[in-house]
């Protein structure tokens, strides 16, 4: 039996997407199971042992030649039939595109297999789609494998780390950073301010606020702030512009483009606790299985957030413009005066 997963983006949904080939194998512990997946999100999955096949789509090349000029179009339908003629080598039992939107779905359409799946609504296929828009994406990813005859329930996204990336990370780390990893009264908390979306990013000075206050509960924690190279000096200028005293500002690192996303992982698995605005790292830290708070505004928690017992939701209890979609807000209230939720969860988590 041979059976197509596709997921193409983005890095969240793909985590959660992990799911699906869990449940898949215990449903059909010998199947042969093929996963599509864009390539800069490949690391949700590349290394999962329940996955036969990686099949490799690349958005970002397609976007940039798209932008060229009218002409590459041409160059685009290429890198569509080149990536279907991939799909279409093989003669599927089962299909479920668990994406529903026009770029993964084509695949679905034109992939050769018996019974097909999406989740959504779409013509000519079985689909499922929540009657609740703020149900959990893991419950409407749950609905599809179950409309397709996998029972799902029992399963949560889990990521597989690259065997020996332990070992490479602490190369990478300062001595006093590894001792941390390794002492168990010394807890090693990761901050991460930036994602995607500016309006779900919550300051870098209150991030320091909140180190300051988890600081007297834990007088010996170390704050690691992690990150893509480019915010690397935003994070510097923030936290000079801050005026650490000397003695705490021993305990905050700045580790953004230090590591590669393996590496991150491995970080995240290592650390005592990950603090995050909502966005990837969160969903890193749930599928590890690690503690974390993740710190909402703009989206809603009920679809997008942590999952897990060691995992707590940060919210403002003031703001009534939560969960506004927006990705630009002149006010941004909703990111204000969280400290104390996220030193209280903090003391929970790491108690």
């Amino acid at each position: 039996m041979k059976i197509l997963l596709i997921k193409q983006t983005s890095l969240g949904d793909v985590i959660h997407s992990s799911l699906a080939v869990e449940a898949t194998r215990a449903q059909y512990p010998e199947a042969e199971i093929h996963f599509m997946v864009d390539k800069s999100c490949k690391l949700a999955v590349e290394h999962n042992p329940h996955i036969d096949k990686l099949i490799i789509f690349d958005k970002v090349l397609v976007s940039q030649k798209m932008k060229k000029s009218f002409f590459y179009i041409f160059s685009v339908m290429a890198q569509f039939l080149t990536s279907l003629r991939e799909v279409r080598k093989e003669k599927y039992d089962l299909a479920i595109d668990l994406q529903g939107i026009e770029r993964s779905i084509f695949f679905l359409y034109f992939c050769r297999a018996k019974e097909k799946f999406v989740k959504g609504k779409k013509p000519f296929l079985k689909g499922f789609k929540n009657a609740d828009k703020n149900d959990h994406a893991i419950a409407e990813l749950k609905g599809t494998l179950n409309l397709a005859g996998i029972d799902a329930e029992k399963f949560f996204p889990k990521i597989y780390l690259k065997e020996g990336g332990e070992e490479i990370l602490k190369i990478k780390l300062p001595q006093k950073l590894n001792e941390a990893l390794e002492d168990k009264n010394q807890p090693v908390i990761l901050m991460s301010p930036y994602t995607s979306w500016e309006t779900k990013d919550y300051p870098v000075k209150n991030y320091l606020r909140s180190a300051q206050m988890i600081k007297e509960d834990f007088p010996k924690a170390q704050f690691i702030f992690i990150g893509t190279p480019d915010k690397k000096d935003v994070i510097n200028r923030e936290i000079i512009d801050f005026k650490l005293e000397p003695e705490f500002a021993k305990s905050i690192w700045n580790l953004a483009g230090c590591t590669n996303i393996q590496e991150l992982q491995e970080l995240i698995r290592l650390a005592d606790l990950t603090i995050a605005s909502e966005g990837a790292v969160g969903h890193i830290a749930s599928a590890l299985d690690r503690p974390v708070c993740v710190i909402f505004g703009p989206t809603q928690p009920t679809r997008v957030g942590p999952w897990g017992n060691h995992a707590r939701v940060i919210r403002s209890q003031e703001a009534k413009c939560l969960a506004c979609y927006q990705r630009h807000c002149d006010e941004w209230i909703c990111m204000n005066n969280l400290e104390n939720q996220i030193s209280q969860a903090a003391k929970e988590l790491l108690g």
